[in-house]
């Protein structure tokens, strides 16, 4: 492919799944109930990918709430707090470092398998960086952002190979908040280079909501592939 096509991953979720994932919160319907409904979702929109033509897909995160809450609750060391709002009218549950972060299993391998089996073209594997996840938790059990950060890149790198092997060709680390603090941007490319370590999938990152002019060009040291910036 000379140009091919991607999105940035993260697609709206339909009236039906929103509906269920409230449910769900209520305990009126199962995790396996609302499990199928996210499956539904994940293949509508790897049918609609194919239908325009786009050439490397994504899964669309139907299963996840929250970018950074989503990998707090599969990550050991973690407790998830009350909601906050991040911008606009828009809330979410706070994670909580209370203790050394772990993963104890893989976290979007199944649903990377998943989404790969229903088509033949190649899907990314998608995950959110350890810049962003530490600097959307609060910190309770670290000496610093940098060690919270570092640990945090040591996690997101297990996961990232896990995904490789797998059968993953592509790996969207996701870092939004890198642009909000240009004074910590040497921390957010040193935690990149070891998420990215070892790996031979093609790497991708994708920013926003920043001041771009702030941390340009010095943001393209961050150590992957290619990057998207809106």
């Amino acid at each position: 492919m000379l140009l091919p096509t991607t999105t940035v991953g993260s697609f709206p979720k339909p009236e039906y799944l929103t509906k269920a994932r409230f449910q769900f919160s209520k305990s009126q319907i199962s995790k396996t109930e609302l499990e199928e409904l996210e499956k539904k979702a994940t293949k509508e929109w790897i049918d609609f990918q194919e239908e325009i033509g786009i050439d490397i897909l994504v899964d669309g995160e139907m299963y996840r709430g929250d970018m950074v809450t989503y990998f707090a609750e599969h990550f050991k060391g973690f407790e998830i707090s009350g909601l906050v709002r991040s911008y606009g009218n828009r809330y979410y549950r706070k994670p909580v470092a209370v203790a050394e972060i772990e993963r104890a299993d893989p976290v979007t391998v199944e649903w990377f398998k998943f989404a790969q089996n229903l088509t033949k073209k190649p899907v990314k594997g998608m995950l959110t960086g350890p810049y962003t996840i530490m600097d959307w938790s609060f910190d309770e059990h670290y000496p610093s952002r940098r060690d919270f950060c570092l640990r945090l890149a040591e996690v997101v790198n297990e996961e990232a190979k896990d995904l490789e092997r797998a059968g993953a060709q592509y790996i969207q680390i996701d870092e939004p908040a890198v642009s909000v603090r240009p004074e910590e941007l040497g921390l957010a490319i040193e935690a990149m280079g070891i998420a990215t370590q070892g790996l031979k999938a093609y790497t991708l990152t994708h920013i926003c909501y920043g001041d771009f002019q702030k941390i340009y060009p010095k943001m393209l040291d961050i150590p992957v592939s290619e990057g998207t910036y809106p």
